[in-house]
């Protein structure tokens, strides 16, 4: 079902609630497969305007066609999800330019969400990945756009891999990588130094964006991220400067146990807490 006004997206989850049916609110539907009564999709909610330094964009816009037209204008939104704006909210989606832009959920001025119990207009509600509400509309702060950006990058052993992060850092990367996939990498991006004895290459790193098989763990730093990576040992895991929490790949999610974690594709608990007032009637999947 295909709406273009957040009113009728509001009578759809009445009428849902009065009949007993789920839910479920996607963009593209690309990043998150799900099951329901009624699938309704935002994309026609697709008008976006750009004012000054800030943007005003409905949920089906695609954060690509956002990021052309700010580049066009010298401007950055800094992020490199591929959904729609509505796809990005309900994700609250990290990128590895996190580290000195942040997560969403930092420029993000306002978003609009429709629940079952009303409109609301407030940024809480972002990485709720819809089991709160669709959202609709959000106003979001654009920023410079570096002319340049060049990667370096090296493979690090465990011993020293925190004193090279902390040299980095000290740099003041737009980007700060770790991850590992068997062997330690760390990738540093930047708009104008130049770091001596590694390898670069131009624009910045990307990661698996995938959720099947990973977990998100609670990282206050890259020494429990290092803590984390040599107790599980996992197929794949990262570490983003700034964002708070790593991606994890692993089959036995009991490993993770002495860590703070939840599934990937899942919800935070604190959502799950307050679906509870929102929508204790579960319509929404």
């Amino acid at each position: 079902m295909e709406i273009e006004r957040e009113l009728d997206l509001y009578r759809v989850l009445r009428d849902a609630k009065e009949q007993g049916k789920k839910v479920a609110i996607i963009g593209t539907g690309t990043h998150a497969r799900k099951s329901a009564d009624i699938i309704v999709t935002t994309l026609r909610m697709s008008d976006f305007e750009i004012r000054g330094d800030t943007l005003r964009a409905q949920a089906g816009v695609p954060v690509a066609k956002i990021r052309e037209e700010a580049s066009s204008q010298g401007l950055l939104f800094p992020t490199l999800y591929d959904g729609t704006v509505g796809g990005l909210l309900a994700t609250n989606e990290p990128s590895t330019i996190s580290t000195a832009y942040g997560t969403p959920e930092k420029f993000t001025e306002w978003a609009r969400i429709v629940t079952p119990v009303g409109i609301f207009r407030w940024k809480g509600f972002l990485g709720s990945k819809g089991l709160l509400g669709g959202f609709t509309e959000a106003s979001m702060r654009l920023l410079p756009r570096p002319n340049s950006v060049v990667t370096y990058t090296s493979q690090v052993e465990f011993e020293e891999a925190p004193s090279v992060f902390d040299k980095l850092l000290n740099r003041s990367p737009i980007a700060l990588l770790l991850e590992y996939d068997g062997k330690l990498r760390i990738h540093a991006s930047f708009t104008s130094p130049t770091v001596e004895g590694m390898e670069s290459y131009e624009g910045v790193p990307v990661v698996e964006e995938n959720d099947r098989g990973s977990f998100m763990v609670r990282t206050t730093g890259i020494t429990e991220f290092l803590e984390v990576v040599k107790s599980v040992n996992p197929v794949y895991a990262y570490y983003i400067h700034g964002v708070g929490w790593s991606k994890v790949y692993t089959s036995d999610e009991e490993e993770l146990n002495r860590w703070d974690h939840y599934p990937s594709s899942e919800a935070r608990k604190i959502v799950l807490r307050i679906k509870t007032v929102l929508d204790h009637w579960n319509v929404l999947v």
